[in-house]
């Protein structure tokens, strides 16, 4: 209770807060098959109203297939998001070296936890079910594969490695917010939600860079 009542604050006010094809979820349990999707407007829609994928922020990825979203999918997206960056971290107290790299994943381990907390308690508001799509699930092969090469790395390399990844995944994570997530939303809460997550994305952003900094220096 502590904890979410101390994050909270932090994301309505910004104090606090990647590769392949975007936000396939980290199932702590294992991974899952994704569901059909059970918007009548998907069957209905034909191939003009179909949304154009959206291109990724990052010059060598091609565009996001995102396809046509409901709010289901979209709480999907968020929690793999947060996921994702969970199981990053967790790697850092075994592999990594720097103090300010641990002190970097601690912090965003205990964030986007509680960013999904958050989200799982409005999810439980509004009687939604998180629905996977192909954007959701896409980050599950990205993650596993980012992870599984971390786990080769000790030391520096981890680190140098790690907080590169860090940089990358909350750019793309803002872009995904600002062009996918908060546009296509369309309930008011799970709208407001994702909007009071953003700076707290882009604090992390900001930290990452300033990390990733001193790393390459070797400060």
């Amino acid at each position: 209770m502590l904890f979410r009542r101390t994050l909270l604050p932090m994301v309505a006010v910004a104090c606090f807060t990647s590769g392949c094809r975007l936000f396939r979820p980290v199932n702590p349990n294992g991974d899952t098959e994704p569901r059909p999707a059970t918007d009548s407007s998907v069957v209905a829609a034909s191939a003009e109203t179909v949304p154009a994928p959206v291109p990724d922020p990052r010059p060598d990825a091609r565009p996001i297939d995102v396809g046509r979203l409901n709010d289901a999918n979209i709480a999907a997206m968020m929690l793999a998001s947060n996921n994702t960056d969970i199981s990053y971290a967790r790697l850092v107290p075994f592999r990594g070296e720097r103090a300010d790299v641990k002190e970097f994943a601690k912090r965003m381990l205990t964030d986007h936890i509680g960013i999904n907390g958050l989200v799982n308690e409005l999810l439980k508001k509004l009687d939604l079910t998180p629905e996977d799509n192909v954007a959701s699930l896409d980050l599950r092969d990205e993650s596993s594969a980012r992870r599984d090469a971390m786990r080769e790395l000790t030391g520096y390399a981890f680190d140098s490695t790690y907080i590169e990844n860090e940089v990358s995944y909350h750019r793309k994570f803002l872009f995904a917010i600002d062009n996918i997530l908060e546009p296509r939303a369309r309930n008011d809460e799970l709208k407001t939600l994702i909007t009071s997550v953003r700076p707290a994305v882009a604090a992390h952003l900001a930290h990452a860079e300033q990390v990733r900094a001193n790393v390459l220096t070797r400060k």
